[in-house]
């Protein structure tokens, strides 16, 4: 039986980091990711493949979008004033790989030849993906930006989690000004404070590729 034991208490300290950093910095009050009371089933279409893992985070917590409007409802995770991932709800798991694993028309999309079918879009970052690889052990997360081949972000969607924490409770020491007004970019304190975690959390790979996707200037 796989043990979830890692991935409930990163997502645990992910909800918390979230919830103290949203109730002084938040701008999205309406959208964000929270525990069920009890497990359910989530809606999910037959064609999403699920690891365990993945189906643990949607049957244990729930993608909260109280204003969603268009296609897909996704829960908002803000980190500073430079980063906003959206995490797309199960049920509109499918329409989150339209793009990716299938392609072409939006009436009859047609599979992609070139997108692995246990590759998942979980989330977005400035319309790149954030893909789980639902075939492997612990669900390592991917990142592709601007159009180019996933990368490895993560060896398991609890160090993703993780990551995370290590990341909003940076930004809320800087008060989440992680960005320099003057050059629109990455403050180089905020990417030094999150650095040393980050290193021992995921190695230096893994950090650099994450770095690249969040534009953390690395």
């Amino acid at each position: 039986m796989t043990d979830f034991s890692k991935l409930h208490t990163s997502i645990l300290s992910f909800i918390q980091q979230q919830d103290l950093y949203n109730q002084s910095y938040g701008l999205f009050d309406d959208s964000f990711i929270r525990a069920y009371s009890q497990p359910i089933q989530p809606e999910i279409d037959d064609r999403i493949p699920l690891s365990p893992e993945l189906h643990y985070l949607y049957s244990h917590f729930e993608m909260v979008d109280e204003k969603a409007a268009g296609s897909i409802k996704s829960a908002a995770v803000l980190i500073g004033d430079g980063i906003l991932l959206k995490f797309a709800a199960p049920e509109y798991l499918y329409r989150q790989q339209l793009g990716y694993r299938w392609i072409g028309v939006s009436d009859s999309p047609e599979e992609s030849a070139n997108w692995p079918s246990h590759h998942v879009v979980i989330a977005n970052y400035n319309d790149d993906p954030l893909i789980v690889d639902t075939s492997r052990a612990d669900s390592p997360v991917y990142a592709a930006f601007e159009g180019n081949d996933p990368e490895l972000v993560a060896s398991s969607l609890a160090n993703f989690f993780a990551a995370l924490v290590i990341m909003i409770e940076a930004a809320a020491v800087l008060q989440g000004e992680i960005t320099d007004e003057e050059t629109d970019e990455i403050k180089t304190e905020y990417t030094e404070m999150i650095e040393p975690q980050l290193l021992e959390l995921l190695g230096e790979q893994q950090m650099n590729d994450l770095f690249v996707y969040l534009g953390l200037n690395w």
